[in-house]
């Protein structure tokens, strides 16, 4: 199970990682606000993943 929720975080990793590009340095709200959340999802989902 800890490989599946280590994929969809990685799946999330590569979202906010192209989403920053569509934020223009964080100057367009929700560009900006789905990359954050997507960080932040990634960064659970990985901790979830180590536990």
């Amino acid at each position: 199970m800890a490989w599946i929720i280590l994929i969809i975080a990685g799946l999330f990793e590569v979202c906010w990682a192209i989403g920053l590009k569509h934020t223009e340095g964080f100057t367009r709200l929700w560009p900006a606000v789905g990359t954050a959340l997507a960080m932040l999802i990634s960064v659970w989902l990985l901790g979830i993943a180590m536990k």
